[in-house]
């Protein structure tokens, strides 16, 4: 291999991303089959079983259409020192085609503030029991199978995927909405994210609702009432604290009417930095038009030198046709 194609095809390696690298700190949360979630190493045959203990529930009744939550709770977790734990939320075990959208879930948050099955949290120190939320919108009326389950490293030395999954599976029987079931509209999508110091008034559209509660809490602590206004027939309208720093919050709403009354799954709602968005389309032209600019300019210097290099070995060349100096 000459020397100007060591020097492109070193070029070509720096600029393009992630090129045969691993994942040791993970990818972030994503919609991801069983098992890897894009963060492992990429052999199954490597793969160990976790020795964390893994339970999934849901509440007792699910309504075709309505939110509702289900919750992973994991104990003995082990994990490297960086305490990065991957959560999966899954409809099958197959490795393909088995998130919940793909048994006709709909995740509206987890516990991260994202629209996922899969997230990564961080366990800290001394922790040894988690447990992680989906909030999701029924399939239609039939039964289902939910899993959780787990992966993560270990400070063995060994280098290998740790994987885990639930138990026992849980089965869900999705039931028809009674006529008149207080509930939020199917128009309703709780929002997910906001910015530090933003005002979130939350308007929630209802149905055979007569009076609606709310209410607030961090990080699982104690509840704190909120004052809900009806501002339109069956529209309400209340607001959440103001965030002050990154954090997360969890509110719901309690449900009365005629039916018998309802309390929404709690919701996440996660407050960070203003963030600026990224084009990754621009960033990889912009990449492709640096490594053209580099290859012309190594182009040019290549010529340069071949014929600096020939001038000196034949010297005739110097000498202008039909003349001499």
């Amino acid at each position: 291999m000459n020397r100007f194609a060591l020097t492109f095809l070193l070029i070509a390696l720096l600029l393009a991303p992630g090129i045969g690298s691993a994942n040791p700190s993970g990818v972030g949360g994503g919609e991801f089959d069983a098992q890897c979630g894009g963060a492992c190493h990429g052999d199954a045959d490597m793969n160990r079983s976790s020795n964390a203990v893994i339970s999934i529930s849901a509440p007792d009744a699910v309504y075709e259409g309505l939110l509702t939550s289900v919750t992973v709770h994991i104990e003995s977790i082990q994990t490297t020192q960086t305490g990065l734990l991957g959560v999966f939320l899954l409809s099958d075990l197959t490795g393909a085609q088995d998130t919940p959208a793909d048994a006709g879930w709909d995740i509206v948050s987890n516990s991260e503030g994202e629209a996922f099955n899969y997230l990564e949290t961080t366990v800290s120190a001394g922790t040894t029991s988690v447990d992680i939320t989906w909030t999701l919108k029924a399939p239609p009326v039939g039964t289902y199978t939910l899993y959780g389950a787990i992966h993560h490293g270990n400070d063995n030395g060994d280098e290998a995927p740790y994987f885990g999954v639930s138990e026992t599976p849980l089965s869900i029987s999705v039931l028809e909405v009674p006529e008149n079931l207080p509930r939020l509209a199917d128009s309703f999508s709780p929002p997910t994210q906001r910015e530090l110091g933003e005002i979130t008034t939350i308007t929630a559209p209802t149905e055979f609702v007569t009076d609606l509660g709310a209410e607030w809490r961090m990080n699982g602590g104690e509840a704190t009432a909120l004052n809900a206004t009806e501002i339109q027939d069956g529209i309400w309208s209340f607001e959440l604290p103001t965030s002050i720093q990154p954090s997360m919050i969890e509110w719901r709403v309690i449900l009365a009417g005629d039916g018998p009354n309802q309390t929404s799954p709690w919701f996440q709602l996660r407050s960070d930095e203003p963030s600026w968005a990224v084009d990754n389309t621009l960033v990889y032209g912009q990449s492709i038009a640096m490594l053209f600019a580099i290859m012309a300019g190594f182009m040019a210097l290549q010529t340069t030198l071949s014929r600096t290099t020939a001038e000196k070995e034949r010297p005739e060349l110097l000498i202008p046709p039909g003349g001499e100096f």
